[in-house]
């Protein structure tokens, strides 16, 4: 691209055929991670309005020094865009050169969502110890199909997943990317999480009641994607260990999310740096909010990437 007037849009189609890898996507994650830890990285939490009652839109700016990333995704979440056959999840990653703010590239910030929000769990499965047995999953849509990829990635030998959701033909489709393990569509949430060493959440509304993650595995890791709509406060004051991805995130939203939800005992940044470990024995939580760092350190990638194959498709801009 020239240096001033080149500007790269790249849509899902572009984004799929760069074949990025979830190796390739959580090691990008992983050191974003580690550059937090460093304290490298700017990451405001990000200031939310809702144009309806059943939906959110955020701005979402990160810097990463260490490799000189900046960027900027405004994501939205609109529930009843399932009634209308779109989807769930739109956004658009605005990524700028960090000497100059020139804008360098349009990325399909859905795309991006949905592959660093499981990446994240990716990451986390890797740094947190202990084998995957049983597998359970609640949420059949995008995040869990994501999510049932990348756990099969770190965790190979899982066996059985367990998969819950209202719509039961979703969670068949899931299944059908489990392979040669032993797959079963159960009836309620509480039946996903019975005995498994790992669950992961991903629903969209509220459950009531919630769970508190009694019945899983004595040693289990529980992934609560959707913040606080399937587990409640139960499942972090009687777990070994609660983490989150970022304290500040986590306190900017206490006003409308995780009442009752006990402090942190540390940072996702935290364990991937090696500052601090995870517990082998007991319950373990991660709840991991989703941070523009995530999104701006996977927009670099794709940037390199594309800029070396050619993808996308260049316009004059500004």
């Amino acid at each position: 691209m020239s240096l001033h007037d080149d500007f790269l849009v790249l849509n899902r189609a572009d984004l799929d055929g760069l074949n990025l890898t979830w190796a390739e996507v959580m090691d990008v994650i992983d050191d974003a991670f580690v550059q937090k830890a460093r304290g490298e990285v700017q990451n405001p939490p990000k200031p939310k309005v809702a144009p309806r009652s059943d939906a959110f839109v955020n701005a979402m700016p990160a810097f990463l020094a260490g490799s000189d990333s900046l960027g900027i995704k405004w994501v939205s979440g609109f529930e009843q865009n399932r009634t209308k056959d779109l989807p769930y999840i739109y956004g658009a990653l605005l990524m700028n050169d960090a000497d100059t703010g020139r804008p360098l590239a349009l990325i399909d910030g859905g795309w991006v969502t949905e592959k660093r929000t499981a990446a994240v769990s990716g990451v986390t499965l890797r740094h947190v110890p202990g084998s995957v047995g049983t597998l359970g999953i609640i949420g059949a849509g995008l995040q869990g199909n994501r999510h049932l990829e990348v756990a099969l990635e770190v965790h190979p030998e899982i066996e059985h997943v367990r998969v819950f959701d209202h719509r039961e033909a979703h969670g068949h489709a899931l299944l059908a990317q489990a392979g040669e393990r032993v797959g079963t569509v159960v009836h309620s949430a509480l039946e996903a999480t019975q005995d498994a060493d790992l669950v992961i959440s991903s629903i969209s509304r509220r459950m009531d009641p919630r769970l508190d993650g009694s019945n899983t595995a004595p040693d289990a890791l529980i992934l609560p994607v959707d913040y606080d709509d399937t587990f409640g406060p139960d499942v972090v004051r009687e777990a070994a260990f609660f983490a989150v991805d970022d304290r500040g995130q986590y306190d900017s939203v206490l006003h409308r999310a995780f009442q009752g939800y006990r402090d942190p005992d540390g940072e996702l940044a935290q364990l991937v740096s090696g500052v601090m470990t995870v517990p082998d024995h007991g319950r373990r939580v991660f709840t991991n909010m989703g941070l523009a760092m995530e999104d701006v350190a996977l927009g670099a990638l794709i940037l390199e990437r594309a800029t070396a194959t050619g993808a996308g498709t260049t316009i004059t801009f500004p």
